[in-house]
């Protein structure tokens, strides 16, 4: 996520179960991060329902409203920065959030962060959610970023041609974008630094046997 914000990363993709802080991450804490670097940095934030991306944009709020961030960075946020979904800073920068399928009309971001597009099985199962996903994706959020902005896109994988899915299929067919993408399933399926094949992603908190009880 510094390497987004530096820019030397412009498109990322992170695959994550449920439940297991990628939220708290990306959504909230790296907006935070970001804007408290740079004064100026306008970020749109997205997830499957408005109320979802407006309660991160609160959170993110809060977080630089509090006075422990105000001893780390010298980013303040703008004095009628009351609404919890769209604010600004005391510079330039601007958080708007919306519901993925959302107006962003008359928004811009050098950031677009999209957090779990769908919100259960039933949905991500839809042809026609699916569809509808992908026209935002190309034709509102993609139009709202700046020529060099970055994509952030964190979301639990439920099928193949979900958005992730159509975006990596998308680089295969063309010599366009290049994205970096990390997978953590919650339970390890090839061993690395961290963890050894079989073993949980969070184990103090989703144990082996609980993984394997709600295993699909």
């Amino acid at each position: 996520l510094e390497r987004v914000e530096n820019g030397q990363l412009k498109r990322l993709i992170v695959n994550m179960p449920p439940r297991h802080g990628k939220s708290e991450l990306v959504s909230v804490n790296f907006p935070a991060w970001c804007m408290g670097i740079n004064k100026d940095r306008s970020i749109i934030a997205a997830s499957y329902g408005a109320d979802l991306a407006t309660d991160f944009g609160r959170k993110v709020r809060n977080i630089m409203d509090n006075p422990e961030y105000k001893l780390l960075f010298n980013t303040r946020l703008a004095e009628d920065a009351k609404a919890k979904g769209n604010w600004s800073t005391q510079g330039r920068g601007e958080y708007n959030a919306v519901g993925v399928g959302g107006a962003i009309t008359g928004k811009g971001g050098a950031i677009g962060i999209i957090d779990d597009p769908v919100k259960n099985r039933e949905e991500a199962d839809s042809e026609v959610v699916s569809e509808r996903i992908w026209d935002w994706y190309k034709s509102t959020l993609r139009t709202r970023l700046t020529p060099d902005g970055a994509i952030v896109i964190v979301m639990t994988r439920w099928r193949d041609n979900d958005l992730v899915g159509r975006i990596l299929e998308e680089q295969k067919l063309s010599s366009g974008e290049s994205w970096e993408v990390i997978t953590l399933p919650a339970i390890a399926e090839e061993p690395d630094e961290h963890r050894k094949v079989g073993e949980p992603l969070w184990a103090d908190y989703y144990t082996l046997d609980n993984l394997n009880n709600t295993k699909l």
